[in-house]
């Protein structure tokens, strides 16, 4: 009976190993069944990168493979977005059209949307929930997704490249629990490894491909930009080029003329008028590209301070210059309608072909100029900034450049193919000239003084180098003219205000010391005058004492008045009424001394900001020396203009000419220097004050003058000063 139920136990417990072991082998049969399926997935997945297909479809096969594998009931790939710290939804399987449109519309905030797949982003870690209902983790914006997505478990892990989250992977079950063993996770763990590499890879493989594509684009158009010199032809080609190999929505080419922007041709975008677009260099991107000379990519221009809109519905933006030798010759302007459209690859490519349209553009243009001009060599001669005059061994002038007409102010066809010696008399300049030709020197930067027939002096720098005429060998000197009049002026004004600064202080001092010994003097005679019966001759000596007490008197207020450092007190105003103003004033004494004022004012004068009071002192000073220049009466002329000086700047210039005995030669230079006077009478402060007042309003004074010719003033108020 024992023996029975031994044997009975016995078969029991072999009955009970048996079936552990069929289900340890089964488990282990059904583990070896999902790795294959797994393993299948992957290699099917990773074959797919050998083909040429798109990066998009290797990560809906992806998702579509993950799902098949795990049995589940949907899947999807989440990528993180750096730029604004948010988990997007890329690739989606199993979803219904509403859920779909939804998880594409609504990224996760990676700060403010705590969940489980914001979590497993930033920690790295892997969330598996069996039932979402009563799991610990689970957040109440977790409870929401679930209700939303009708979501009952998930598992969720990271998808990491060396290291970095780039995003997560996630497969959920809605109507039952998703069951997974521990080595359905390592599995799961295993494919999302795999995943992270497929991934990259197809990153990697899809920004290769476009790289090829793009450089094969480019040496495309590199032939076709190469084949034309044709400028209109050329821009149409670089925009639409431009747009194919950055994959743009719309292009825009932009070329500088003077201080603004004008497209010259636009791709993809038909809302703007060209003709009457115009930016201004520093606004918006395009304009702060061509200022900066840099490139600018813009991610999203919502988040960028300096956009401006012209095509609507933009959300990101690549702008880069186009530089040839260091001048920004205008700016590439490619658009997308999404954000983020455009990378750093994108950049260095579209600065590569930048590059050779600055160039392609430049020759173009340069070609324009060779076929207008007689020869290569007289157009960069044209271009130079100074005065270029070539002399063969004859000393003939050969060749001359605008530059040169304009710093001697004599015409090309006057002197062109004519001896040095008959176009330049005498002087300085002939016998450097004459001395360079004669001996081949070589001089660098020589000063010279040259007086233009005008009347006018300008003070030049020469240099020279030898060069050949032509094949024969024929020599020849190319001189180099610099005009250093307005430097040196400027050296001369900089001298002056010093030599002004001291002598006013040193003036001020002595004005100071003389008033009170000056006081007591005048006290003195006037007591004197009073307690002495005198005759007559002492009573004249007293008249002249008491006269020239007056005169100290007035020329230590005058000296006083011109140290003074009070500011002007400016406002806005028209230079006319002043004119008129000041005019009015000394009416009396210019009809004394038979004057006639002209007056020819242009009619677009803007008003200026300056000081009344000093101008209109300034004003009657000058119209007063002008009338006592002219003893025997004459004309005043008063003209009012606006030009255009460098860089666009404008000034507004009034010009005051009398018809007297003018100023000598040697005095020119010292009329505005402090008590410097040809009067008998005259204090000499009277142009130092005009001088020093000018300077106060940011002005010039100028001085033209010709012996029994009369003599030119002219004020340049700068127009800036009433913006």
């Amino acid at each position: 009976m024992s023996r029975g139920r031994e044997l009975k136990t016995s078969n029991c417990k072999m009955g009970k190993e048996k079936k552990s072991l069929d289900k340890r082998r089964t488990r282990y049969q059904e583990h070896l069944k999902k790795k294959d399926k797994l393993l299948s997935s992957i290699y099917k997945i990773s074959q797919l990168l050998n083909k040429p297909i798109t990066r998009d479809k290797i990560l809906q096969a992806l998702v579509k493979e993950m799902k098949r594998a795990f049995d589940l009931q949907r899947s999807l790939i989440m990528l993180i977005n750096k730029k604004e710290n948010k988990l997007e939804v890329k690739y989606i399987i199993g979803f219904s059209p509403i859920e779909c449109k939804r998880a594409f519309k609504y990224p996760l905030d990676m700060d403010k949307n705590a969940c489980r797949e914001t979590l497993v982003a930033k920690t790295g870690k892997t969330i598996y929930i069996r039932d979402g209902k009563n799991s610990p983790i689970i957040t109440e914006f977790d409870f929401k997704m679930d209700r939303v997505w009708n979501r009952t478990s998930s598992i969720t892990m990271p998808l990491k490249i060396k290291g970095e989250i780039i995003g997560i992977i996630q497969g959920d079950q809605t109507e039952k629990e998703l069951v997974l063993s521990k080595s359905d996770i390592k599995l799961f763990s295993t494919f999302a490894s795999h995943a992270s590499t497929i991934i990259e890879n197809a990153r990697l493989q899809e920004q290769h491909q476009k790289k090829i594509a793009q450089l094969l684009s480019l040496q495309e158009i590199t032939k076709k930009t190469s084949s034309t010199l044709d400028l209109r032809t050329l821009f149409n080609i670089v925009t639409a080029n431009a747009l194919k190999i950055t994959g743009a929505s719309v292009c825009i080419l932009l070329l500088t003329e003077r201080d603004h922007l004008k497209i010259v041709s636009r791709v993809g975008h038909d809302g703007i008028e060209a003709e009457k677009f115009k930016m201004k260099i520093g606004d918006g991107i395009a304009g702060w590209v061509a200022e900066k000379g840099v490139p600018l990519l813009v991610g999203d221009v919502k988040e960028e301070p300096r956009y401006i809109e012209f095509v609507p519905g933009t959300a990101s933006k690549l702008a880069v210059p186009l530089v040839s030798e260091k001048k920004v010759l205008g700016v590439l302007v490619v658009d997308s309608y999404q954000k983020s459209a455009f990378s750093l690859d994108d950049l260095d490519l579209l600065m590569v072909f930048a590059s050779h349209t600055s160039v392609v553009i430049e020759s173009a243009r340069l070609y324009g100029q060779v076929m207008t001009e007689k020869n290569y060599t007289s157009n960069i001669l044209e271009s130079s900034p100074n005065g270029i005059i070539t002399i063969d061994e004859n000393k003939r002038i050969r060749a001359l450049n605008r530059k040169t007409e304009e710093i001697l102010g004599i015409k090309r066809k006057n002197i062109l193919d004519k001896k040095i010696s008959e176009v330049f008399k005498e002087g300085e300049i002939l016998e450097v000239l004459s001395s360079t030709i004669d001996d081949q020197r070589i001089i660098e930067n020589q000063e010279l003084t040259f007086s233009r027939q005008d009347g006018s002096n300008a003070i030049l720098g020469l240099s020279s180098s030898a060069m050949k005429m032509d094949e024969k060998g024929v020599p020849a000197m190319i001189i180099t003219i610099r005009d250093l009049t307005e430097s040196k002026q400027t050296e001369m004004l900089i001298r002056r205000m010093d030599r002004l600064s001291s002598l006013g202080q040193l003036s001020a001092g002595i004005a100071h010391e003389i008033r009170n010994p000056l006081a007591s003097i005048n006290f003195n005679v006037q007591l004197l005058s009073k307690k002495f019966l005198l005759d007559r001759a002492a009573e004249g000596i007293l008249s002249d004492t008491f006269e020239g007490i007056e005169r100290i008197k007035v020329l230590v207020k005058r000296i006083l008045d011109f140290t003074k450092t009070g500011s002007p007190s400016f406002k806005k105003g028209n230079i006319h009424n002043i004119i008129n103003d000041s005019i009015a004033l000394i009416e009396p004494q210019i009809k004394k001394r038979k004057v006639e004022i002209k007056k020819y004012f242009s009619d677009d004068i803007p008003d200026v900001v300056f000081d009344p009071h000093q101008i209109q002192q300034t004003f009657v000073n000058l119209f007063l020396n002008a009338a006592e220049a002219m003893e025997n009466g004459g004309d005043i002329e008063i003209r009012s203009s606006l030009e255009k000086r460098k860089y666009d700047m404008k000034r507004l210039t009034i010009s005051i000419t009398d018809s007297g005995k003018g100023i000598q030669k040697e005095d020119l230079s010292k009329i505005f220097d402090p008590f410097f006077t040809t009067k008998t009478e005259g204090t000499g402060l009277g142009l130092s004050i005009v001088h020093k007042i000018m300077e106060q309003h940011d002005a010039l004074i100028e001085v033209k003058s010709k012996e029994n010719k009369g003599t030119t003033f002219t004020l340049r108020f700068p127009v800036k000063m009433s913006e």
